[in-house]
């Protein structure tokens, strides 16, 4: 869940805290949220999460990996590639969305197990997934570096994560927009939009492994990476 405040640099558990009372709020009402979202991203959400899961290039029988799954609005896309000879991983450190994601889960021919836990420290063995997606989430989890330690950690070599999130506008006029758009979403959501995202995805897995395509005047992105 897109989650904003507090020096990105230092996690604690006040950060965590918060970020769970904004998505336990919003996973009351998952309708609302798909709405803010496609606003937020001018339309664009459902295809830009379908994107995503396309860059993960599944087959059937694959294991993949939704962390921070929010309310599982990507269960039904990544059940649907990786069919009843595979499964979905789904983690989320918000109890509501848990709940959530579970109702969502069972509405999917496919093997799907969703469980509470934090991002930064995943309940799975080394190597346990063939792919990884996280949306609109990394840029909300309060440990987001080690979060991607651990997709290192947990996605096989030559596997695949793909990360739908946004970030300000970074050159143009938009930039004058930034204020506002920073002012309402500390409101609603747990959003840290002074992260350098593409920048640590880089440093963790090699600039060469990861591929950026860029919407919305820059303000979203789709970052692949080839572990």
């Amino acid at each position: 869940m897109l989650a904003g405040r507090a020096p990105t640099a230092v996690f604690d558990g006040q950060s965590q805290s918060h970020a769970d009372r904004v998505c336990d709020r919003w996973s009351d009402h998952p309708g609302l949220f798909d709405l803010f979202a496609r606003g937020a991203f001018f339309g664009r959400y459902r295809a830009l999460r379908r994107t995503t899961v396309d860059r993960l290039a599944l087959s059937r029988g694959d294991r993949v990996l939704d962390l921070a799954c929010g309310t599982g609005p990507n269960v039904p896309l990544l059940a649907d590639r990786v069919g009843r000879s595979g499964a979905v991983v789904g983690v989320d450190h918000s109890a509501g969305m848990v709940v959530a994601a579970r109702a969502r889960a069972r509405e999917v021919d496919v093997p799907v197990h969703v469980v509470r836990a934090d991002a930064a420290r995943l309940p799975l063995p080394a190597d346990a997934v063939g792919a990884a997606c996280c949306t609109l989430s990394l840029s909300a989890i309060p440990d987001h570096l080690r979060a991607i330690q651990e997709l290192r950690r947990v996605v096989r070599p030559g596997g695949r994560v793909a990360v739908l999130d946004a970030q300000p506008y970074q050159k143009g006029p938009g930039r004058l927009l930034n204020p506002l758009v920073d002012g309402l979403s500390a409101l609603a959501t747990n959003w840290y939009p002074d992260r350098h995202l593409l920048t640590d995805l880089r440093a963790a897995f090699g600039a060469d492994r990861v591929d950026i395509d860029r919407y919305n005047g820059g303000t979203a992105f789709v970052a692949t990476v080839t572990v």
